[in-house]
């Protein structure tokens, strides 16, 4: 019995019609409602998406030659920046890890 009556209340303090292409609603309990529990309309609108699952699989070779078996390549080019300056970027960090092996001196003994 509880819920009809909290379904009504709701209603009726939204102030708004049920269908999709009504008025938005008055008020800031209104505007609450609508944004908490029931969702604008636009969410409610059925929508298709054209998936492939096997995508992954025929473009994992293009992904292994450009950017190294595990991203290698990829974290060293995003670590040397787009800004145009990679090049002085890379030899200061040859420089930095000139000696070191793996970057790892706390194994050394």
């Amino acid at each position: 019995m509880r819920a009809p009556i909290i379904t009504i209340c709701l209603l009726l303090l939204c102030n708004r019609p049920s269908h999709a292409g009504s008025a938005p609603p008055v008020g800031p309990v209104g505007t609450f409602i609508q944004t908490n529990f029931v969702g604008f309309p636009l969410v409610h609108d059925a929508q298709t998406w054209i998936f492939d699952p096997d995508v992954s699989i025929r473009r994992r070779k293009e992904f292994r030659e450009l950017n190294g078996d595990k991203g290698e390549k990829l974290i060293e080019r995003l670590g040397l920046g787009i800004d145009g300056y990679g090049d002085q970027r890379l030899r200061q960090q040859r420089i930095r890890d000139e000696g070191h092996l793996g970057g790892l001196n706390a194994l050394l003994p």
